[in-house]
């Protein structure tokens, strides 16, 4: 009987644990955030980290040629001390133009996609015009998965047209326990 009740005890403080652990949040904290874009692409950009925390960011550019065809390379590296050094944990090239018009909902790629762009006036199809593209407040913590362990971030992402390089982001930061 005594064991009984030991094993249910234990299974309870398991399950507080896991509830406890499924509900924490994480929290990002952005050191750096650096944005080159071609001269004949954009004659106007800005990049700012923003928030009490450093937590959201901030794009506006002024785009000068519309862009019909978008592609994009992603990298993520993270690293658990600060002085060993990044590794890679995926990288991934995809069509732009596809992503944003073909979206589907529901899954930990829309959720971060429809994150940045919450506060935007990103067009939802190619081609992209020129004219004023802005991101405001970007937060994607509310996104983050929780399997994502606390650790320093690396993030370069690379926006190609026609072949050629036009946009290069490059973010630094840090994913903290709540």
């Amino acid at each position: 009987m005594f064991s009984t009740w030991l094993n249910c005890l234990r299974i309870i403080l398991l399950l507080i644990h896991l509830i406890h652990y499924t509900e924490a949040k994480r929290h990002l904290r952005w050191e750096c955030f650096d944005c080159n874009i071609g001269p004949q692409f954009s004659d106007k950009m800005k990049c700012s980290v923003g928030g009490t925390r450093n937590s959201v960011l901030n794009v506006e550019i002024n785009l000068q040629e519309e862009l019909d065809a978008i592609k994009t390379y992603v990298k993520i590296s993270t690293r658990f001390k600060s002085t060993s050094p990044y590794r890679k944990f995926f990288d991934i090239t995809f069509d732009g133009c596809r992503v944003i018009s073909d979206m589907v909902q529901g899954t930990m790629v829309s959720n971060m996609f429809n994150a940045v762009v919450r506060s935007s006036n990103q067009p939802r199809k190619c081609p992209i015009k020129k004219g004023l593209i802005y991101y405001h407040n970007i937060s994607i913590e509310d996104a983050l998965p929780m399997f994502v362990p606390s650790s320093h971030l690396f993030i370069q992402v690379d926006f190609f047209s026609k072949r050629q390089s036009y946009l290069n982001v490059t973010l630094r930061g840090e994913i903290l326990d709540k």
